[in-house]
């Protein structure tokens, strides 16, 4: 595992090992995230290895995985090295979440995109990514959920366009592994920045495997529900 590791790890650092005259700049498709219950045990372990240099993005819906992809391979272009991590339950949605296809446009890695709450009012926000968006969709339509939804794809930094002044309660909704969930990243940033509202949580999947067939580790709307009780 160590040895296969290290193929990756050497591609991001070639660049500046050779002062800028080796350029592996490349796009990683890594399959499998969440809840591919039925894909065998690989597609719900939940863990992402980030290593300085390179940028890590997850995308909830098509549009924004098109869009982000136009942008990823204008910077692998540039020599930049890109893994966009594809959730195989968000795959088994589409037939739900199907929407036409942008034939222009681009997301760069700052941006970030804001579900509003039904109240405009509201001053509560879920912070998350992926299926983590699908989730709080389902806990604002069908549990009630009052909340701003910040869909935030890029994870292996924070993004520029971050602002989190209108809301005094946001909850980071994480689908990775307690312990090895990038948006405790996040958290810090924010806090070194100070930009982290006074209340805040986190929500990230148990630190265990799952069950095949089963859905006992993964984040869940019911969560959400609960967290703002």
């Amino acid at each position: 595992l160590d040895c296969g590791a290290d193929m990756f790890y050497e591609a991001c650092i070639s660049t500046w090992l050779s002062n800028g005259k080796k350029n592996n700049g490349m796009i990683i498709r890594l399959q499998g995230f969440d809840r591919g219950v039925f894909g065998g045990n690989f597609h719900t372990h939940n863990t992402l290895s980030m290593p300085p240099g390179i940028d890590v993005v997850c995308y909830s819906n098509g549009v924004d995985y098109v869009k982000g992809m136009r942008y990823a391979v204008q910077q692998a272009a540039a020599g930049r090295i890109v893994m966009t991590v594809d959730s195989t339950s968000l795959l088994n949605l589409r037939g739900k979440f199907t929407q036409k296809y942008p034939t222009t446009g681009h997301w760069t890695f700052d941006d970030v995109h804001i579900l509003p709450a039904k109240n405009k009012k509201c001053k509560k926000a879920v912070f998350t990514y992926g299926t983590g968006v699908v989730e709080a969709i389902r806990a604002r339509d069908e549990l009630g959920l009052d909340a701003h939804i910040i869909d935030c794809p890029l994870l292996s930094s924070l993004p520029a366009n971050i602002d989190l002044s209108p809301y005094n309660n946001v909850v980071f909704f994480d689908p990775c592994k307690e312990g090895q969930n990038p948006l405790a990243g996040h958290v810090t940033a924010l806090q070194n920045n100070g930009q982290l509202p006074k209340k805040w949580g986190m929500i990230a999947a148990p630190k265990t495997y799952n069950p095949l067939g089963q859905l006992l580790t993964f984040i869940s709307a019911e969560q959400l529900i609960e967290y703002f009780k």
